[in-house]
């Protein structure tokens, strides 16, 4: 819904960055999948590309994600903030080389019922 909603149609493409909730390494990939950014299966090729590295096609979770913080429910406001970090310009050592116009978080929850939250610098 969110990506029909604002004319996201190749999410890898048309978004900038993504902070996902990833309590496991694991989840990461399953994340990657049920986001559209490659086919059941592909996700590990990607990571395994350095396509979601700070400066890869489509970076993922430069902050680290939760993974390098904790899995609690703090975690996922901090992966809005960070997205938010992201867009702004503001996000330091993490923040992705290339101009960020579109962010994407996710908070807690599996991909099936969790919140997603677009951060734009465009207000079209």
């Amino acid at each position: 819904v969110l990506y029909r909603r604002n004319g996201i149609t190749d999410p890898v493409r048309d978004i900038d960055v993504i902070e996902m909730y990833d309590p496991s390494t694991w989840a990461e990939l399953i994340w990657m999948e049920d986001m559209g950014l490659c086919e059941r299966g592909e996700a590990w090729r990607m990571v395994e590309r350095g396509e979601t590295e700070i400066d890869g096609k489509i970076p993922v979770n430069p902050s680290g994600g939760v993974v390098s913080t904790n899995p609690g429910t703090p975690s996922t406001m901090i992966r809005y903030i960070e997205a938010a970090l992201q867009v702004r310009g503001d996000a330091g050592g993490h923040q992705v080389p290339r101009e960020v116009r579109t962010a994407v978080a996710t908070g807690f929850g599996g991909t099936g019922w969790t919140p997603m939250v677009l951060l734009s610098r465009d207000r079209d």
